[in-house]
């Protein structure tokens, strides 16, 4: 109704769950077209912000939420890793020991996560 009177429409949401894609989807299953370029999600917004600012390709994003952030950064060429692989882990709590990273991790994204944990956030 609203494109027919040539209102362009646009979905924003702050949940990070989803990719734009993924999002498209769930609104094909309710009988809504939309495409993705319709779509402005957070999980878009962090993979835009670090094209943006020319955060160098061969630098690793941690990821301390869902798929949806992921599948963004992968879609402007950013190798992401955590997420939800990381939910199930645990550190090794030791008395005076250092926590290994990624030397390679050169950003954080943190969105909705219900798998957070410590080990995520040493």
């Amino acid at each position: 109704m609203l494109r027919s009177k040539g209102k362009k429409l646009v979905f924003v949401t702050n949940n990070s769950t989803k990719s734009r894609r993924q999002y498209a989807n769930k609104f094909q299953s309710l009988g809504i077209s939309v495409t993705e370029d319709e779509i402005f999600s957070s999980s878009f917004a962090a993979a835009m912000f670090l094209k943006v600012k020319n955060f160098p390709k061969d630098k690793k994003v941690y990821v301390i939420g869902g798929e949806g952030i992921l599948e963004e950064l992968e879609l402007v060429g950013y190798t992401g890793l955590g997420g939800q692989e990381d939910g199930k882990k645990t550190g090794q709590w030791k008395t005076n020991c250092l926590f290994e990273h990624d030397k390679m991790v050169g950003a954080v994204v943190v969105g909705l996560d219900p798998y957070v944990n410590y080990y995520k956030l040493q």
